[in-house]
């Protein structure tokens, strides 16, 4: 287990949600970093948590240490002191896993109710407990009204969490000799855990069994029989008790008592609760991933403050006003996986209704009916994976029991329980629907008539449902392939969705969104109104938001950024981001602007993606075209297309080759040069059997033309020799009286002619490519052949000077590590 930092990450980290549980408040009720003269040493010290009580009084002190080493009696001498240089009864000592507590006037550690336990009197329990010490000052077995609450468990964070889910899994793997039941074996445990801990916060929740695992933990190993009997015995008087037993019908396949006793150790461990909704959620996702190929599925898990951002883009207080008053309202996930937006909803609604309670702007009747409604009529799910839709049920359940409307099914079929493009019912649609899947040996074929775009692909097929199944006035807010937004291939797609809807918003996600889960791909938000009518002239004019979001406030492996203000982020993106009234627009890691939907409508591609409409970049295409630019198009002397590929296996060494192969990856640099260091060959007579098109001739410009990292590298073809271009390399034949070729390879590798490869690639993936229709578009400045040159020639001689420099700087590195290493 990783350890905190420091001791201030101790307290903020692990203690203060937990004394925010125990009632405690942490702007009021604390004073931090409070300056103490100590009784045994001549330097002052600070008392890291002062715990006020009646009157701001000094109640009780949390001394907090790192939680890379265990509590010593030198922590606990330093507590003692700081607490009689402040008059306190009890102190508290913690490394934020271990919470011991000791009697002031006599050093003793303090028993709870009889037992030696992590616990912190709670805030309203903190007066009698000061009372029983005034009367009593060397007590330390002290009532707490015989508090049934759990003791203290340190909340972890997303890394350490997957790490307890990974040993868990292993050792179902190991002891078990199978684990293809492990998740939903495993779910059924955490289930349990979880609903512990919602006991423990929640009266009403109370549970119908008396075991607890931080008692079951501490059996010793020959008793892990007993642990097996008792959790089985939870989940029958789950199943009996309770009307979400459904959740833990099926047969739990673990079959040895070391099992059953690993796991609850694990999960005892720890305190979900604190861990916060972030992590509870990707812990579920991570065994998901690890037992059931997510990736493979085309399941593409929603990282939680993306699910906050786009809850906040819908409007977050809509969905409690409607369920206030009692306007039937539908929001559906059809993708839900693990059930990150409907929990997450859930979750807010509830708060906010409560919220609203305690600040009497509502009544009790009213806040019990609409919690009602947010539980059981409000919120629709589905998955195709039977074992994640349970998972999601667990999910809504722990959330607060919304998981009446969770299917597992298919949604994408035509009786699909929660939607139908016949009878739209949807007000919100929040989703992220799997990526890349084909729906060719699932869907049959007779059920395609509900779709109108004819296509396999899943992701299409569940924009244009959402879009079907969806009230006039509805929203649609969903994550989607970037390659939606701006391949050929979806144009038929985009225009449907202009067609039925506005669309409102298009959101470009950083590079790093789903990284942490393993997955690289480039990623949106598009958000839709729903019209009452179909405007298929394209005649409605209006504004498109076009934003950029540099982050959401973790890094690629998922670690979260320091100083990263995740509140300023959701509440400019509430109020601001979607203004269109405020022009172009930027704010903490996020720009935006607009575009007139005519304009897109006008488009032959009607493209969506914000790299296209780029304002900057558009300003400057119009004047280059003011200026007499011209288009690759009328420049290039052969028809623009790209070389062709040989088999691999005709390859061969230089010296047994006739002609050069040029790749885009490894042929073409990043500074313009041709390379042949490790390059292919292939014989003559495969050279001859080749097309003439494929060819290259002295003074060609090859543009590498797919490929995350290689797209967009261009040089000139300089070798007196026979050579072809591969079949991801475009070839462009220029004359140099009017264009210089080296010119033309150098703008368009790192000239406004790289902006322009960048606008008009397509794709979304690794795999994202820039046809050679699109390569015709890209214009060239009119300027004088010696102006071309120079330029050109600048440009390189700087390059040429930076790898030598770059060169002598390593030399001089290797240098200096043979001279340290020594003879």
């Amino acid at each position: 287990m990783a350890s905190v930092k420091t001791e201030t990450e101790t307290v903020i980290k692990r203690i203060l949600p937990y004394l925010q549980r125990r009632g405690y408040d942490p702007v009021q009720d604390f004073d931090y970093e409070t300056g103490v003269a100590s009784t045994t040493r001549y330097k002052q010290g600070y008392v890291d948590i002062l715990v006020l009580g009646a009157g701001k009084k000094p109640a009780f002190l949390v001394e907090a240490k790192r939680s890379s080493r265990r509590l010593n009696a030198k922590d606990v001498a330093q507590a003692m002191d700081y607490g009689k240089s402040v008059k306190v009864s009890f102190v508290v000592v913690t490394n934020g896993a271990d919470i011991q507590c000791y009697n002031v006037a006599n050093g003793q550690a303090i028993r709870w109710d009889g037992k030696l336990e992590g616990k912190i009197p709670s805030k309203t329990q903190l007066p009698t407990v000061l009372k029983s010490l005034r009367v009593t000052p060397d007590l330390t077995d002290i009532p707490l009204s015989k508090d049934a609450t759990l003791p203290f468990r340190p909340g972890l964070p997303l890394k350490q969490l997957n790490a307890l889910f990974a040993r868990c899994h292993s050792t179902i793997r190991k002891i078990e000799k199978n684990e293809e039941y492990a998740f939903s074996d495993f779910s059924k445990l955490l289930f349990l855990k979880l609903l512990e801990e919602k006991a423990d916060v929640d009266p009403a929740a109370s549970l119908p069994y008396s075991y607890l695992f931080h008692e079951l933990a501490v059996k010793p190993d020959r008793e892990s029989d007993q642990v097996k009997v008792a959790i089985l015995s939870m989940i029958n008087h789950i199943k009996s008790k309770r009307n979400y037993g459904d959740v833990l019908n099926d047969e739990i396949h673990l079959k040895q008592p070391k099992t059953f006793h690993y796991i609850v150790k694990q999960l005892s461990a720890v305190s979900f609760e604190d861990s916060g909704l972030d992590y509870k959620g990707a812990a579920f996702e991570y065994f998901v991933r690890a037992t059931l190929k997510g990736k493979k599925l085309g399941q593409y898990f929603t990282p939680r403050p993306l699910v906050e951002l786009m809850t906040r883009l819908v409007g977050k207080e809509a969905i409690v006003t409607a369920a206030i008053a009692g306007v039937p309202t539908k929001v559906l996930d059809p993708a839900c996986g693990t059930g990150g937006f409907l929990v997450f909803m859930l979750k807010q609604g509830l708060s906010q209704l409560k919220a609203k309670l305690d600040s009497r702007s509502i009544s009790k009747a009213v806040h019990d009916a609409a919690a009602q409604r947010l539980k059981a009529e409000i919120f629709f799910g589905s998955d195709a994976n039977e074992g994640v839709a349970a998972a999601a049920k667990m999910n809504m359940i722990i959330a607060g029991d919304g998981h009446t409307n969770i299917y597992a099914e298919d949604s994408l079929r035509v009786e699909s329980s929660c939607w139908s493009v016949s009878d739209p019912q949807c007000d919100y649609i929040l989703t992220n629907p799997p990526f890349g899947t084909s729906e060719a040996d699932s869907l049959p074929s007779s059920e395609m008539s509900q779709f109108p775009v004819r296509s396999m692909k899943g992701q299409n097929l569940f924009l244009q449902k959402m879009v079907l199944s969806t009230k006039p006035g509805g929203y649609i807010c969903t994550v989607i392939d970037e390659g939606v937004l701006n391949t050929d291939s979806s144009v038929e797609l985009r225009k449907f969705m202009l067609a039925e809807c506005r669309l409102r918003l298009v959101v470009q996600l950083p590079d790093e969104t789903f990284k942490p889960n393993k997955i690289n791909v480039r990623s949106s938000i598009i958000m839709l109104e729903r019209r009452s009518e179909a405007d298929s002239q394209f005649e409605d004019k209006y504004q498109v938001t076009f934003c950029k979001l540099e982050s959401l406030g973790y890094d690629g492996s998922g670690d979260k950024l320091r100083g990263f203000d995740s509140d300023r982020l959701f509440a400019e993106f509430e109020s601001r981001v979607m203004d269109v009234s405020l022009g172009a627009r930027a704010g903490e890691h996020w720009s935006a602007f607009d575009v007139d939907s005519i304009e897109l409508t006008k488009d032959l591609r009607a493209r969506f993606d914000l790299k296209y409409w780029a304002p900057e970049v558009k300003s400057r295409l119009k004047n280059l075209a003011a200026s007499g630019a011209s288009k690759i198009k009328s420049l290039n002397k052969v028809v623009t297309r790209r070389g062709k590929s040989p088999s691999a296996e005709l390859y061969v060494d230089e010296r047994d080759g006739y002609a050069l192969v040029v790749k885009a990856g490894s042929n073409v640099s990043s500074h313009g040069l041709l390379q042949r260091e490790g390059a292919d060959y292939i014989e003559k007579a495969v050279y001859d059997d080749l097309p003439d098109s494929c060819k290259l001739q002295l003074g060609d410009v090859l543009l590498s033309s797919t490929g995350d990292g290689t797209l967009g590298k261009a040089c000139v073809y300089d070798l007196d020799m026979p050579a072809i271009a591969d079949g991801h390399v475009t070839i462009l034949r220029v004359n140099p009286k009017e264009v210089d070729p080296y010119f033309l390879a150098d703008y368009l590798r790192c000239g406004f002619g790289a902006r322009q490869v960048a606008r008009l690639y397509t794709g979304s993936t690794g795999l994202i490519e820039l046809t050679p229709d699109r390569v015709d578009e890209v214009l060239i400045p009119k300027m004088k052949i010696l102006d071309q040159k120079k330029t050109s020639r600048d440009v390189r001689s700087a390059e040429s000077k930076y790898r030598a420099e770059l060169e002598a700087a390593e030399q001089h590195l290797s240098s200096a590590r043979t001279t340290f290493a020594g003879p």
